[in-house]
């Protein structure tokens, strides 16, 4: 969802002479390290809903309609980074669908 605000902006950048990506000074070059942090770490902020799930072995109160369709709007960003070769958006979007599915898998199961 957010990441394809990132590579908006990069192909904004590009066409329209924006600060490149990485930036070119140090507060930016910094938030854009720390971002890339955060699409590598954000996915385990999904890790409590998989534990309750699989460790209660109950998916009351889940919603599979929702992670359905979480599921597949992750799918259509990680086609999306694939078609315009953006390899952080592919990566960032790829972990999301991983945990996304375990969360589908275990409400089927349960």
């Amino acid at each position: 969802m957010h990441h394809g605000l990132h590579h908006i902006r990069t192909r904004a950048c590009v066409t329209e002479g924006l600060e490149p990506f990485p930036a070119r000074t140090l507060p930016m070059r910094l938030l854009d390290y720390v971002m890339y942090g955060v699409a590598f770490v954000a996915p385990l902020a999904l890790l409590p809903q998989i534990l309750q799930i699989y460790g209660t072995k109950s998916s009351e109160g889940v919603s599979l309609l929702t992670w359905s369709l979480l599921t597949l709007s992750n799918i259509l960003w990680t086609v999306y980074a694939m078609v315009h070769k953006d390899k952080h958006l592919f990566f960032a979007s790829a972990s999301v669908i991983v945990f996304h599915l375990t969360i589908v898998i275990g409400l089927l199961i349960y």
